[in-house]
């Protein structure tokens, strides 16, 4: 076949700068991709290449490639270990990484932990022939001392902490005692960044769901024994009605109020086995006078020590 003569050409030069534009949007559009996120594929040492190898290590629960990209590695690393990392990953997975390419010896991070999205600006510095995070871990150190009460040891991922101070690297990491009534902080202890150290409430020891449901037994256990006494003072008990005359055989204690919507527990600062428990109560009170049925509503407070690590739960009323 022979080209059309009359066919509309174009000058070389219009041909070449198309070319030239479509090579250009190719390069942007690729460098675009690689500024949001960096591989470690290519072994690159800039400072940003440091902070996608460490956070891959961490989410990788590889404890050991983490340390190699600090610049000064915590003296105690007890709590940086695969096993560690594993369990503090369960519910604290980190996912999603990513780091812009910069030269820059302050290297903004992003990532996926919990579920939640977390920022993050994590300094470097020059090391041989690359660089190393000099970001100081958890502050300098979590401070546990003074935390931890009397008889109530704190583990954590299953390690017990001995020390005054731990380091941990982000993650979730599951805390527990000696029993499953009474729980620190909401039973799992979050670092969420790098410098990251925690707050009076992570630590806090409470009630934990099944010390509540334990408290509520040894309460309703309580408040039934003395409901059933035929007395208008029942023995050891937080309610009684003074001044009648009447036989007690005839008394009918009744319990209106339903205990666990207003019970509170308030933990003993010195010692758990006297811990304090307030119930707000509404009783019906019924006896025989005279061949006469008489009634009478009661509103009184129920206040005693209550001891949360007896089995069964033990309650002590305030008369």
């Amino acid at each position: 076949m022979s080209e059309n003569p009359n066919a509309p050409t174009k000058p070389a030069a219009v041909r070449g700068w198309l070319v030239f534009i479509v090579v250009a949007v190719v390069a942007i559009f690729a460098g675009g991709i690689t500024g949001r996120m960096l591989s470690t594929a290519n072994g690159g040492t800039g400072p940003s290449d440091t902070v996608v190898k460490f956070f891959s290590a961490v989410r990788d629960n590889n404890a050991k490639a983490a340390l190699a990209e600090l610049a000064t590695p915590p003296t105690d690393a007890t709590f940086i270990t695969d096993d560690i990392l594993r369990a503090a990953h369960v519910d604290g997975a980190i996912s999603n990484i990513v780091v812009p390419s910069t030269n820059s010896t302050v290297v903004p991070v992003s990532y996926t932990l919990a579920g939640e999205t977390v920022t993050d600006r994590i300094s470097v510095q020059p090391f041989g022939n690359g660089y190393k995070i000099s970001t100081s871990l958890n502050g300098g150190g979590i401070s546990i001392k003074g935390k931890i009460r009397a008889g109530l040891p704190l583990s954590l991922a299953g390690t017990a902490v001995t020390t005054d101070t731990v380091i941990l690297l982000p993650g979730s990491y599951p805390m527990s005692t000696v029993t499953d009534r009474l729980t620190y902080g909401n039973g799992a202890l979050v670092v969420k960044r790098l410098s990251d150290a925690t707050t009076s409430n992570d630590l806090k020891l409470q009630l934990s769901p099944k010390g509540q449901t334990a408290a509520l037994s040894g309460v309703t256990t309580s408040l039934d024994a003395c409901l059933a006494q035929k007395s208008f003072t029942p023995t050891g008990c937080p309610f009684k009605l003074t001044g009648a005359k009447a036989d007690p055989n005839t008394v009918t204690w009744i319990q209106l109020s339903t205990v666990a919507d207003d019970m509170k527990v308030t933990l003993s600062p010195t010692d758990l086995t006297r811990s304090t428990v307030e119930v707000p109560l509404r009783l019906r009170l019924s006896y025989t006078d005279g061949g006469t049925v008489h009634t009478q509503e009661l509103s009184p407070i129920a206040v005693g020590t209550i001891d949360l690590l007896h089995d069964p739960v033990t309650v002590t009323w305030q008369s």
